[in-house]
């Protein structure tokens, strides 16, 4: 546990002098990349971050989750770095790849896009903010994911969610492997298409038949490409 402030715990299993991160969603843990990181660990020296283990003391943002993640990685004085996110976990990839802290990246489903809302949307937002002005009943709004988090985890939520990367990922330089699920509904294929177009030294696979959590549901292909990816 790092500071006590931010709810990170980690373990590393495997040697060697390249390092893989893998960083989960929120709706992951250690065990969502035990499996793949297993598997790479013959070769590679693996680090299995996990978050939210125990509720922050405060709210948090991105910038504190991307600076205790920076300081576990330095420590490890790894001769390279590469970074898996998955969700969540992409966002601080997105973050690390930008300021020059990995060698290689790979987004998995990967959030921190601004994404395009429709009307509906926008109208259920006016509603709930009507609604609390008013000091009415706000238990009909939101995702279910979000109703069940505790005070301050709901403002630490609000404050990822609304920090956008689309202009932070055009100064992404290094090789970075874009893996998507086609029927993703959490971050869609647009989210994908963006990312490889602004990220200049960037590579696409999109699974067919797969949503956001694509890399447990093609396991193997995922490790496939991981490895083939890493060993470049």
């Amino acid at each position: 546990m790092l500071l006590g402030v931010c709810s990170i715990d980690y373990k590393v299993i495997g040697n060697g002098d390249k390092l893989i991160v893998f960083l989960h969603g929120f709706g992951g843990g250690f065990e969502s990349f035990a499996e793949i990181a297993q598997m790479l660990s013959d070769r590679y020296k693996c680090m299995l971050i996990s978050f939210f283990e125990v509720e922050p003391q405060e709210p948090l943002n991105i910038f504190d989750y991307y600076h205790y993640v920076r300081k576990i990685i330095e420590e490890q004085n790894a001769k390279e770095i590469i970074v898996v996110g998955h969700s969540f976990g992409g966002r601080i990839g997105i973050k690390l790849a930008a300021n020059n802290i990995c060698h290689k990246l790979v987004l998995v489903d990967s959030a921190g896009l601004k994404p395009k809302r429709g009307a509906k949307y926008y109208i259920q937002v006016y509603k709930y903010k009507i609604r609390r002005k008013l000091g009415l009943n706000t238990d009909n709004y939101g995702s279910s994911d979000y109703k069940t988090l505790s005070p301050v985890m709901k403002k630490t939520f609000i404050n990822i969610v609304n920090y956008y990367q689309d202009k932070e990922i055009e100064d992404i330089k290094i090789p970075t492997l874009i893996y998507w699920g086609s029927e993703d509904k959490e971050t869609p294929l647009e989210f994908a298409k963006t990312f490889n177009k602004k990220i200049k030294n960037s590579r696409l696979v999109v699974i067919e038949n797969c949503g956001h959590f694509s890399y447990l549901q093609s396991k193997s292909t995922f490790y496939n490409c991981l490895r083939s990816f890493c060993g470049k």
